[in-house]
């Protein structure tokens, strides 16, 4: 299968590097997962230590919905170096705000959450924070025109 370049992925690569939480929201097969997976190859190739929780999985979903810190039970992340985690579908957790606050502010410059979730998700009742000062939000579209001629 063939990956089309997103133009998207020049704007997140500019803030792998920020303390910022990366939110990518989109409707449903806009892309957000594919577009997880090609940062996280892309950081691979650089040795970058990445790992890739998918919501979707209801095992990683009850432990995460238990605790925050259940992440640490899933993967081996090691604070001695930083740390990349990917996460599909975040509109799933019982409570989104409170976990990505609790990674931002328990762990900044050590782990950096790049996460996606459904449009829909950031206007629900569940995400009662607003997170400000902490995440930077990047819409997913469907191709553009330039994307499809690629």
């Amino acid at each position: 299968m063939k990956i089309i370049f997103r133009d998207i992925i020049d704007d997140l690569r500019r803030f792998l590097n920020s303390d910022d939480i990366l939110l990518l929201t989109g409707a449903r097969q806009a892309g957000k997962t594919s577009i997880l997976r090609f940062l996280q190859e892309e950081l691979n190739e650089k040795k970058a230590r990445t790992f890739f929780l998918n919501l979707e999985d209801p095992d990683y979903l009850r432990l995460i919905n238990q605790s925050p810190k259940n992440l640490f039970k899933i993967f081996p992340i090691s604070l001695k170096e930083k740390t990349f985690v990917f996460i599909d579908e975040v509109q799933y957790l019982k409570n989104p705000t409170n976990f990505l606050k609790y990674f931002y502010d328990e762990y900044q410059g050590k782990i950096k959450i790049i996460a996606s979730g459904s449009s829909a998700f950031y206007l629900d009742k569940k995400f009662k924070d607003s997170l400000v000062g902490r995440k930077l939000i990047f819409p997913v579209r469907t191709l553009s025109f330039r994307e499809f001629l690629r």
